[in-house]
């Protein structure tokens, strides 16, 4: 097995890239993909979840996994609406829910956690606080009249992990980040369900601050923080793979009251 146990994004995955679903017990894993990126990046981890029993949801976010012309069609709360519709029949139909949010996938999450009753919360290199970088080259693209920021390198250390992000990202789209974020920094303090925050060291992407932020911000009284030292943002697809797959195991099966010990 190469370091890490890398599950690659090759030829014959590509059907991965697909929104992924499967039934077990009453206890349900909701997994929300990132910005940009398609249900492929977090489909090991659910097929992890399914495989120890649990019941499985990872949606395609709107205007993802096509084109960024199809994207640059939709805006953030559009987005959010198109989730809550695949989310409510999830949330009804399970005992327990547990959300899993990576990336911008972890803002989703967060406001889902604000508005349903939730068994727990799962954050992977969450947005938090909006990513610099990538607002500031957003805002001189609109300076320009520019509709797409060039997605330049995708940050992950290990140089054979394949990924499925698009080349480039709506300008539009980026900048509404912002509101985001400022929207979850202000209901944070109303999630006060069980979280397991898994933070980069080095995150190129959101700064690694964030973690800090997440933990301080809500009100839950079990929170666990484990930083990741051998990825980079995309951390889902890169060295500390398997380590992730273990620790979101491990917290979900602390929250399983239908566990067998």
């Amino acid at each position: 097995m190469k370091r890490g146990g890398i599950i690659r994004m090759t030829e014959s995955t590509k059907i991965h890239a697909q929104p992924f679903e499967k039934t077990g017990k009453d206890v349900g894993i909701f997994l929300i993909h990132d910005f940009g990126g398609s249900p492929a990046h977090l489909y090991p981890i659910a097929t992890a979840f399914a495989d120890a029993g649990y019941s499985v949801k990872l949606p395609r976010l709107l205007g993802h996994d096509t084109s960024p012309e199809e994207l640059n069609q939709v805006n953030y709360t559009e987005i959010l609406t198109s989730l809550e519709l695949e989310f409510e029949p999830f949330f009804e139909e399970m005992e327990y829910i547990i959300l899993l949010g990576f990336a911008t996938g972890g803002a989703l999450a967060q406001q889902l956690a604000t508005k349903y009753e939730v068994e727990g919360l799962i954050l992977i290199n969450s947005l938090f606080q909006p990513p610099l970088k990538l607002m500031e080259d957003a805002e001189t693209a609109l300076k320009r009249d520019v509709d797409y920021v060039p997605r330049g390198t995708v940050d992950v250390k290990n140089e054979r992990a394949e990924h499925a992000l698009y080349a480039k990202y709506p300008t539009r789209l980026i900048l509404e980040l912002k509101e985001v974020s400022e929207k979850i920094q202000e209901q944070a303090n109303l999630i006060t369900t069980p979280v397991l925050v898994l933070q980069s060291i080095e995150d190129h992407v959101y700064p690694p601050s964030n973690a800090d932020h997440l933990v301080n911000a809500f009100n839950s009284r079990e929170k666990h923080l484990i930083m990741l030292y051998d990825s980079y943002h995309y951390a889902v697809i890169d060295y500390d793979q398997q380590r992730i797959f273990k620790q979101c195991l491990y917290f979900v099966k602390g929250l399983d009251p239908t566990r067998e010990d």
